[in-house]
């Protein structure tokens, strides 16, 4: 497993503006701990949050679940989610709103756009594709993985030149082009975000190591791995859709992600028509 240096994470702690954890999460988190989370007390606590509740409702309700009938009240939301979903979804909206625009020097409503269509498209490919990994855990991966961007958008006034230079230069390993730049890198601050909002340990290392080029050198059948690929194709199809060319690592990773996804470029092409018109109302 992959370690940050614990003085980096103190010099992060220092140097960055990084979100607490707000307290609605905080109390949530306890009572998951518990040993048998009474679900009325935790629908309770979510719907005390308007905009929270009404985030989970519009979830619930959306195409990724399928359901027949509209849900309209968190209970039952809450119940039919389950304890993991329910915390995953109430992070994702509660660190979108933690992050304020003034002073940013990238758009965060963009930023945060282009991380659920992420989020949503890996999902979508965990389901399509018929691998066995919890779509909560897709979709907390898929809009957490690049949340040390903002950060360092917050810090630097210059770091949307150091994103449109990356950007220009897909050969070189964005986490590199920042490193020199910064000495540190948006992966590694997004690992000390997701530890300080207490996000599953293996969600942390994927975030650590997400743009690592030879994360699927050697094949091991595991689950991160899993993860792994279906993020990056996951970040590729929306980047192609957007952008209309692959993103920076997609060349480097597309046959070890097709070999453990069990999928070739006609299944890859189905997936890609399939989501077009979902990323398209979201352009």
């Amino acid at each position: 497993m992959l370690q940050v240096d614990e003085s980096v994470l103190k010099d992060i702690g220092r140097g960055f503006s990084v979100p607490a954890q707000p307290s609605l999460l905080l109390e949530l988190q306890e009572k998951v701990k518990q040993g048998e989370p009474n679900l009325d007390e935790i629908a309770e606590l979510i719907a005390q949050d308007i905009s929270v509740s009404a985030k989970v409702l519009k979830t619930i309700n959306s195409p990724l679940y399928g359901l027949s009938r509209k849900i309209a009240d968190i209970p039952k939301s809450v119940k039919y989610i389950g304890l993991n979903g329910i915390v995953s979804l109430v992070t994702s909206d509660l660190i979108r709103k933690s992050f304020n625009q003034q002073g940013c020097s990238i758009s965060l409503e963009s930023f945060w756009d282009n991380a659920s269509n992420i989020a949503n498209t890996a999902v979508f490919i965990g389901q399509k594709l018929r691998r066995r990994i919890a779509k909560e855990k897709l979709f907390t991966l898929g809009l957490f993985h690049d949340c040390g961007i903002p950060v360092m958008a917050i810090k630097y006034n210059n770091y949307q030149q150091v994103l449109d230079f990356a950007e220009k230069n897909p050969s070189e390993v964005i986490t590199k082009i920042e490193e020199k730049a910064y000495q540190v890198s948006h992966a590694t601050i997004g690992y000390y975000v997701a530890t300080s909002w207490r996000l599953p340990t293996d969600i942390c290392q994927l975030i650590l190591r997400h743009h690592e080029r030879d994360f699927l050198a050697k094949l091991d059948g595991s689950e991160t791995q899993l993860a792994f690929a279906i993020l990056k194709m996951a970040e590729n199809i929306v980047h192609q859709h957007k952008y209309f060319r692959p993103s920076s690592d997609w060349q480097y990773l597309q046959d070890s992600i097709f070999t453990v996804l069990d999928c070739d470029e006609y299944d890859y092409q189905d997936l890609l028509e399939d989501l077009d018109e979902v990323l398209t109302s979201t352009r």
